[in-house]
């Protein structure tokens, strides 16, 4: 029996896997923003860099990837405590820590030195300005501490409810975001245009939180869902390549791409099994949230430097190397914050 038929996908892998696939997702992100943040590729001119510099233009999938896994780590968390007060307290001490070490002072000196105005400063603080103004320097957080404060609702919906069953409940909450978000979009346009990118997003949150369920539950998938992921996630990719997909429908069709990557990222390690390159991953894992605040906040620094027009690839690749840095050093800072004292 050959190596590939040994290897059983099971759900908990992903579990198992967990911090791998925040890393991969994470890193994929961070190159992907080269591209709308820095305005460049990574072609250095060259077709033969072409396929590379595309793969990592479909770098919104690593957000799928990351709020499908975010879903169905909340199931586990919550499942286990459902005390929603214990809940949110660890979500918002989760959150709160990246944002207040790495972006405050950023925010000092654009919100109070530069803007004069306190009330900015506090709407970023609190992550409340992207909803208000639109401001996408830290989206992801704005909307996944919106997702945290409405999880408990969605846990009780899908495992809760009395009516028919799990699945159908699923279909139904689907159905009425998807309902929500397009009547926002025809009703309040100019609104829509600004959060857009957060609120089609609650999909493949939700869809996390009912596989949190199975996964938790350690069930077991058919060995042909190997086939079937590897060809969904590849034609997901080669549909988004194309650029024939456009505005919610585009956005929609990540979670397509994103949730079979999920598991084929899964099956990648699980047959590689090569423990250095998974510590590696695992590492940008550990500290994947923090890297993700850290990047953005380095980069529109870096732009507020008098040489900041400076755009190559080679910049992009430093910066991230501080983000890293930074990121690190953060978590360092936040551990020594929250870990428990010891009385003597």
């Amino acid at each position: 029996m050959s190596k590939l038929e040994n290897k059983t996908l099971n759900l908990v892998d992903i579990s198992r896997y967990k911090a791998e696939i925040y890393g991969i997702s994470i890193l994929w992100i961070m190159l992907f923003h080269a591209h709308p943040m820095f305005g460049i590729d990574y072609t250095l001119g060259t077709n033969f860099l072409k396929p590379l510099d595309t793969l990592i233009g479909l770098g919104n999938i690593g957000v799928e990837i990351f709020l499908f896994c975010s879903g169905i780590f909340l199931y586990f968390s919550y499942h286990r405590n459902s005390d929603a007060f214990e809940f949110m307290r660890k979500r918002i001490a989760r959150l709160f820590w990246p944002v207040a070490i790495i972006s405050s002072l950023y925010w000092v000196y654009t919100c109070i030195v530069q803007k004069d105005s306190l009330l900015l400063f506090v709407s970023k603080f609190t992550l409340l300005d992207f909803w208000i103004s639109g401001d996408q320097q830290i989206w992801f957080v704005s909307a996944i501490f919106l997702f945290y404060v409405i999880y408990p609702y969605i846990y009780g919906f899908l495992f809760k409810a009395k009516f028919s069953n799990v699945h159908v409940r699923l279909i139904i909450m689907l159905l009425v975001v998807a309902l929500v978000t397009l009547s926002i979009m025809y009703i309040y346009p100019d609104y829509y245009a600004k959060v857009e990118i957060a609120i089609t997003r609650l999909p493949v949150f939700l869809l996390g939180a009912y596989f949190g369920k199975f996964v938790f539950e350690k069930k077991t998938a058919p060995k042909y869902l190997y086939l079937i992921c590897f060809v969904v996630s590849a034609l997901a990719l080669f549909v988004l390549s194309l650029g024939v997909l456009s505005g919610v429908w585009k956005r929609w069709f990540y979670l397509v791409g994103g949730i079979p990557l999920t598991f084929v990222i899964v099956w990648v390690l699980n047959f590689i099994n090569f423990k250095p390159l998974n510590k590696v991953f695992a590492f940008f894992g550990s500290i994947s949230l923090n890297l993700y605040v850290s990047h953005v906040v380095v980069i529109r620094v870096y732009k507020l430097m008098p040489f900041g027009d400076e755009r190559r690839v080679y910049i992009y690749l430093i910066l991230l190397g501080i983000s890293v840095l930074v990121g690190w050093l953060a978590e360092l800072l936040i551990n020594l914050i929250t870990k428990p004292k010891i009385k003597s």
